[in-house]
Order: C-alpha cells, then structure tokens, then sequence
C-alpha cells in the first residue's frame, strides 16, 4: 500500500482518464508497466496495452456482490476479483486521508503552490512509514477493511473511449485469465 507516481496540482474536475492519458504519454518520469505486466484500472479507464480493466457491462463493486449474492458466471467472478485487487487502491488512499488530516477538505483554503507541496510531502511521509517496516496503527486498521467505501469525486467516472490495438490485446489476456479463474471455481452455470 504505497504511491508510486502522483501527477499533482490537476483540478479535481479532470477526467481521470485524461490526466492518465497525458502522463502515460506526455510526463517522462510516469512508471510504465513492464512488459508483459500491467496496472489495474477501473471500468472508467479504457483497457489498453498495459491496463487491465474489469469487463463491461457486468457485476463489478464489491458492495453489488455483497447485495446480490455471488458471482454468477466466469465475467462476474474475475470482476468480483479484480475489483478486490482494486480496493487496495482505494485503501492506500484511505489510510493516506485519514493519517494525514489536513488534506479534509475543510482545509481547501491553501493556494494551490501550498497544496502541491502538502500531498507531495504526504504521500512521501506515508511510503516513508510503509517502507519502514514498523507496525503502524493506521495502516493496521485499512489492511482489515475489504472495500473503501467511496465518496463524491472519488466515484467511477464514465468511460472515455479509447481505440488502440493494445486494447484486444489486454482484452484477450483478460479473457484468458477469466476460463483460467473460472477453471478452478465451481459457478452455478
């Protein structure tokens, strides 16, 4: 649960698939992928050579799961698990909030300058502690928590369509890994 890559001082308003788009393309310092890896990415990214998202139009929050009952069929059960993994993500951002009270937002009254500084420091104090090795109270008590309930902006945003021939590559590797998961789970299909 640490950061690897912030692109900070964007309005919150930008479309996250916009601001991906410009760093994976525009900012030299962005953490590609290594070949054959891949980030995962909510259904409001497009699956691209490198970014694997869950499948569309298909069962995906955990808390649809924990309404509706299990997965039903092989495209709900990798989405049940790919959307476990992303709540990692989600936790990392939780506890990293919640350590740090003075990104709430009713501290908005810093100019932007001052704001850039504080999450640059912040998420730098938080893979400092992480990397520490020594039990943390704050990170004991997110390891715990399946699904980071979320909150306004923090919503999937819609999709921003995208075409690129590393989309029915990543869209093949995802189907692959759905009959391998399937393979090993009994589904009443």
């Amino acid at each position: 649960m640490r950061f690897i890559y912030a692109y900070v001082g964007v309005p919150g308003r930008a479309h996250d698939t916009k601001v991906l788009t410009y760093c994976a393309t525009e900012e030299a310092s962005f953490p590609h992928p290594p070949a054959g890896k891949y980030y995962l990415v909510d259904s409001g990214y497009p699956t691209r050579d490198g970014y694997l998202g869950p499948h569309r139009r298909t069962r995906y929050h955990i808390d649809q799961f924990n309404r509706g009952g299990p997965p039903s069929n092989s495209r709900e059960l990798f989405n049940r698990k790919h959307s476990g993994l992303r709540s990692i993500i989600e936790r990392t951002f939780g506890v990293w909030k919640a350590k740090w009270r003075i990104l709430d937002r009713k501290h908005l009254k810093y100019e932007l300058k001052k704001w850039i500084k504080i999450v640059t420091a912040t998420m730098a104090l938080h893979n400092f502690i992480q990397d520490s090795q020594h039990e943390d109270i704050d990170f004991s008590h997110w390891e715990g928590v399946e699904s980071y309930e979320q909150h306004g902006d923090d919503q999937e945003q819609d999709h921003v369509p995208y075409i690129s021939a590393g989309d029915r590559v990543m869209e093949s590797m995802r189907d692959s890994i759905t009959v391998e998961m399937a393979r090993g789970t009994r589904l009443p299909y």
